[in-house]
């Protein structure tokens, strides 16, 4: 599983979130032109039937790469990579002891085995191209594999990150000394490769690499979470140092406060604070994004998952101003992503648009919303309750139900009319209703 921080789980343009419910939106936005509501009955909706079903690994559910090439959907089930076709479903070809992929492109996939071999096939037949040895086996913990301005990085769980030349697999550098237990990528600003991981499961440490040689510029450690890179600094969330705390004291402090990081030297230059409270000794943050000039952020108590409403601070008017709240929408369900969130009241889920407050709203079972994402002119929703619902964001109306049985759910994505469903367990591939194609 991809690392989350600790306290913290940051959704930055749409990146995922990947604990408990996994809650997110996919990055294309609908068409809501009007206010509208269903009145459909839940029990009158049609159930469609998938077009093809598989099982798979469930890895798939942490990435948000797209798994769509070359008319080929690519994912593991059983430990074995399988590349199908997207319309039927028929395996193409596959690789026996192959793992989700990490990286897909028009002609080649990359992934990681077990035993520590970071491996290269021909996307289209499933040749292999290069394997090399890039970790110790097994992988008890993980590794990770990402492309970035054309180089391959690796990063192993047990420590260490590594630069491979993606055609030929050759290795660049390695700095086995960067720990990257449940650390990210976090990317490459300003000619300063950043990545972060967890001193001690409560604190984070940030890096500050030489892209060319992986040699450490500088290290920044605290109570921190990646927001944004914006104008030569990183913007670090700070959480207070308080979450273990058992003496039940009181501790005064902010909502948020965002650090302002000098991405070439890894030093703080200004922390900004907003909305004095009297007591953050058990805050925590489920959700933190920066659009435009807008800071978006869900936080609540640490013993209390799910009930948080959604608040809106402005970007650099600090504690001047009380931020916008959207509570009277329900509780923050997932988003916003491209202009629109999405809360649940009982039965109904209401989408608002940041921009207006316009709101399409509709009704599904009475069940907890797993997973809202947003993709063209359509709103799918994944409930506690195993179905999954299609509904049209133009009108609220419900178009269909598929039941998947699932607890978790991946990006969704589509291509030629077709809606393909990650969960934990299974693929689906569903014909999209007409008047969505």
């Amino acid at each position: 599983m991809k690392y989350v921080p600790f306290i913290l789980k940051t959704v930055i343009s749409s990146s995922l979130l990947v604990s408990g419910a996994g809650i997110y939106l996919s990055s294309a936005q609908a068409a809501v032109t009007t206010s509208a509501s269903s009145s459909t009955t839940v029990d009158s909706i049609t159930t469609i039937q998938p077009l093809w079903h598989d099982k798979a690994d469930g890895q798939g559910i942490y990435s948000q790469q797209t798994p769509i090439a070359n008319g080929l959907f690519y994912y593991s089930s059983g430990g074995t990579l399988k590349a199908a076709d997207l319309t039927t479903g028929k395996v193409k070809w596959s690789y026996k002891n192959g793992t989700n992929p990490e990286i897909i492109t028009n002609n080649s996939v990359f992934f990681i085995t077990y035993e520590g071999y970071l491996v290269k096939v021909n996307a289209q037949t499933g040749n292999l191209l290069w394997k090399v040895k890039a970790a110790k086996d097994p992988i008890e913990i993980g590794a990770f594999a990402e492309l970035v301005n054309g180089v391959l990085y690796f990063r192993n769980e047990h420590g260490g990150i590594a630069a491979y030349h993606p055609v030929t697999g050759k290795k660049i550098w390695e700095n086995k000394d960067i720990p990257m237990y449940v650390g990210s990528i976090d990317g490459l600003y300003n000619g300063v490769l950043v990545v972060s991981s967890t001193v001690d499961n409560r604190r984070t440490q940030f890096f500050g690499l030489d892209p060319a040689t992986g040699k450490k510029l500088w290290r920044i450690q605290g109570f921190y979470s990646f927001v944004a890179y914006r104008d030569g600094e990183l913007l670090l969330r700070e959480q207070a140092n308080a979450a273990n705390d058992a003496s039940n004291v009181p501790l005064k402090g902010y909502q948020l406060t965002l650090v302002h990081v000098d991405v070439k030297t890894g030093k703080a230059k200004t922390n900004k604070n907003y909305k004095p409270l009297e007591d953050v000794s058990r805050l925590g943050n489920y959700f933190t994004s920066l659009q435009g000039s807008y800071l978006y952020t869900v936080d609540g108590g640490l013993d209390q998952w799910g009930g948080h409403p959604l608040y809106r601070f402005t970007l650099g008017q600090e504690t001047t101003s009380e931020p916008k709240s959207y509570q009277e929408y329900g509780n923050w369900v997932a988003g916003p992503v491209n202009n629109m969130a999405f809360f649940q009241k009982g039965a109904q889920i209401t989408g608002v648009q940041m921009n207006d407050n316009r709101i399409i709203s509709f009704n599904g079972p009475d069940s907890p919303a797993l997973s809202v994402q947003l993709i063209g002119k359509g709103i799918y929703t994944g409930y506690e309750n195993g179905y999954f619902y299609i509904i049209n964001a133009e009108t609220g109306k419900a178009l269909g139900k598929v039941k998947t049985g699932a607890q978790q759910y991946g990006t969704l994505f589509s291509a030629n009319g077709i809606l393909y469903i990650q969960t934990e367990h299974d693929i689906f591939a569903i014909s999209l209703p007409k008047e969505l194609k």
